[in-house]
């Protein structure tokens, strides 16, 4: 597994679908193609602010802690058919959980909670694309 980061989000324009950026430890940049809302909860928790009433993230944060586990880490396992598949990983009484979980929640989450990002490195290497061919494309749109 590799360190990443949560680097931007992005519009693609071919689709208009939302994407998150995530910057390997290597440098390498990985899309993932998330929703508008999806991309609000992120962008919301990149910005450090602090919405009137809890976003869904925030949400199960508050659930997780309640119930006495403390979010780990998040893992982006795979990438099948185009699909990107993670793993939130919970300790409680120090056992480790696996839930499943799309990209867009654990990294919503990931960012609200400070945990470390790991991305496997076959996704890596199958989904990674060249710096040098990604534009700058306005702002992300609202939810």
């Amino acid at each position: 597994m590799l360190k990443a980061k949560v680097e931007n989000l992005g519009v693609d324009p071919t689709g208009g679908q939302v994407i998150v950026l995530l910057r390997i430890e290597n440098g390498q940049l990985l899309p993932i193609w998330i929703g508008p809302l999806e991309a609000q909860f992120i962008a919301v928790a990149m910005s450090g602010e602090q919405p009137p009433r809890p976003l869904t993230p925030d949400l199960t944060l508050s659930i997780i802690n309640l119930l006495g586990a403390k979010p780990l880490r998040v893992e982006i396992s795979d990438l099948s058919e185009g699909t990107f598949y993670a793993r939130l990983i919970l300790s409680h009484h120090e056992i480790e959980y696996e839930v499943d979980a799309r990209p867009s929640d654990a990294l919503a989450l990931a960012l609200r909670c400070n945990c470390p990002i790991l991305v496997d490195e076959a996704v890596v290497e199958a989904g990674s694309v060249d710096e040098t061919r990604i534009e700058p494309h306005g702002e992300v749109p609202e939810a």
